[in-house]
């Protein structure tokens, strides 16, 4: 199978010598085998040589830069309009001028996007990219490669018009790590990427995009292209020596240049930077270096979808969220989203909005690169965020005295659930001094959220008692965050903090109990969940958890 590309994804020395000029822009014809083996990848010379890379601008660290994520899957009607055949079934949120041109294969398309980007005062774009090794024309998946040949071309003709356009860099959606997504049949385990084929599996994701773009088109900071991560909840396992073997096989292949990888929090290790998935639900998502924003969230056109709704506020919760952006020490802004129209995310032009969040945008990245503070006389008052309304799930619990739930392999739920594939909250069965449980990654700070049954508890008036039992080990500290009525707490009370449990290290089950005198439960944090616990800079294990009502005599606890 051969496709014509600006891009060359080189496989082999065979292909390689297929490149061609024309135009003053590069084209490549490639042909990609769909059953490459990484033994194959172990005999790949590097596809860019020493002039080509030399021709890579840059952003130096010091500099303040901000880019957003650009999602290009879209083709009008067939791919990610609709989700019947018949297409009737609109499912997105936010919805685009003049849909009948857009196009992942559309060089007008990429042009048009790239000058609002540039109207945006963006530096860069984030490609949210799908490119699954060893199986690249996949149904649903061509987008990845084809799509970002078309984005060259749109960028060669738009330099050739004497226009700028931003430098891409690459968002890596880790989901694509899920062999269900690969494409693997029969294969339901995730990748273990502490292994050798796992590492490889990871590392070639990466190097495939930058052999796809031309160097003179990377984002870079300080000569280092760009790279973010998508959470880790997507493989079996890492740890920190994932991120080395990157960095060496990249400087194998790149000339010896590393990338500059900001990760999401998620995975452990250590890496240039740090973000968050989220922020456009959540708010605002600062660390040292890097902050990320969003300007609201409503995925209901979606079926299925249980996530809350952050209303926009009519633009004053990204005007909130950018001036927190603006009194911190952030450098790099990572706007959450370009375009993602099914979870309403988007600051590109759209029929709801017209232009106005890429005029917010570039009035507020002005500001962030002139230094600016945030806008003190600002006061802005915002609503609960919006939630789903009670499920009738669970029903069997209206008039129980209590839920629980045990974890870990031969685990029980009884109306109490563990919520699984939520992006910061990456879940994993394991055990720990000989009892099964769940137990999230180690990383410097992420969460494992649970849900109640709405007819056992929903909008809650009446005390609770909520008791867990943790491993006592590999851990700073965690804090157990639930939804409340207290206004004054994160987000109108959806994120309210308990005091924090600090790790002592004894290597043995502990248990706390908690009560609750202000519990809501109205399914207001991510995933549609009830409560979370926040881990800091480890892995926290759990081997139970249960909710009582005060009154309850279950388990002995009046």
């Amino acid at each position: 199978m051969g496709v014509k590309f600006d891009s060359p994804l080189s496989l082999s020395n065979l292909e390689r010598k297929t490149t061609m000029c024309a135009k003053r822009c590069f084209s490549f014809c490639f042909i990609l085998s769909l059953t490459l083996t990484s033994a194959m990848a172990a005999e790949f010379n590097p596809v860019w040589n020493a002039s080509r890379l030399r021709e890579a601008s840059t952003f130096s660290a010091q500099d303040k830069i901000a880019g957003t994520h650009y999602f290009y899957w879209y083709d009008y009607p067939d791919y990610h309009f609709f989700e019947n055949a018949e297409r009737t079934d609109d499912y997105l949120q936010d919805h685009f001028p003049n849909p009948e041109m857009v196009s992942f294969n559309s060089v007008v398309w990429h042009k048009q996007e790239l000058q609002n980007c540039v109207d945006a005062g963006l530096d860069f774009i984030l490609p949210v990219y799908w490119g699954v090794v060893d199986n690249y024309f996949a149904d649903g998946l061509v987008f990845s490669v084809q799509g970002l040949g078309a984005l060259q071309r749109a960028i060669t003709e738009r330099a050739l018009e004497g226009k700028p356009s931003p430098k891409i860099g690459l968002f890596y959606d880790t989901s694509t790590l899920l062999p269900g997504v690969r494409g693997e049949a029969g294969n339901a385990e995730k990748y273990d990427l502490r292994t050798g084929i796992g590492k490889d599996l990871f590392y070639r994701t990466i190097r495939d995009f930058f052999y796809q773009v031309h160097p003179k088109n990377w984002a870079c900071v300080d000569r280092r292209p760009l790279v973010v991560l998508y959470g880790s909840g997507f493989a079996k396992y890492h740890d920190g020596s994932l991120f080395d073997y990157v960095y060496q096989k990249f400087e194998q292949d790149f000339g010896g240049i590393r990338p500059y990888i900001i990760r999401d929090n998620s995975w452990g290790g250590k890496t240039e930077g740090v973000t968050s998935w989220g922020a456009a639900l959540s708010g605002p998502q600062i660390f040292d270096r890097v902050a990320q924003i969003g300007a609201g969230y409503n995925d209901t056109a979606v079926n299925g979808r249980s996530t809350p709704i952050r209303q926009r506020e009519e633009g004053n919760f990204y005007r909130w969220s950018w001036n927190q952006v603006l009194n911190s020490q952030a450098r790099i802004v990572l706007i959450e989203t370009w375009n993602e129209m099914h979870e309403g995310t988007s600051i590109c032009e759209s029929k709801e909005y017209g232009r106005t969040y890429i005029e917010l945008t570039r009035y507020y990245v002005d500001r962030f690169k002139s230094n600016l503070p945030g806008e003190e006389s600002i006061t802005l008052e915002f609503p609960e965020p919006v939630h789903r309304p009670a499920s009738d799930v669970g029903a069997e619990y209206k008039d129980a005295q209590m839920v629980k739930a045990t974890l870990g392999a031969g685990g029980k739920e009884e109306g109490l659930w563990l919520v699984k594939g939520q992006p910061d909250g990456p879940v994993q069965n394991a055990t720990q001094g000989g009892s099964p449980c769940a137990q999230t990654p180690s990383a410097g700070h992420t969460y494992m959220y649970f849900s109640i049954a709405d007819p056992f508890l929903f909008d809650a008036t009446e005390p609770v008692r909520v008791t867990y039992t943790y491993w006592d080990a590999g851990f700073d500290r965690h804090v157990f965050q639930y939804d409340s009525h207290d206004p004054n707490a994160v987000l109108k009370g959806a994120y309210k903090d308990h005091a924090a449990v600090l790790c002592t290290n004894t290597n043995t089950w502990k248990t706390v109990s908690i009560e609750l005198t202000d519990a809501r439960f109205v399914n207001r944090q991510n995933g549609a969940s009830d409560f979370r616990f926040a881990v800091m800079n480890g892995a926290l294990a759990i081997k139970d958890v249960a909710v009582h009502k005060i009154n309850s005599v279950a388990d002995g606890v009046r």
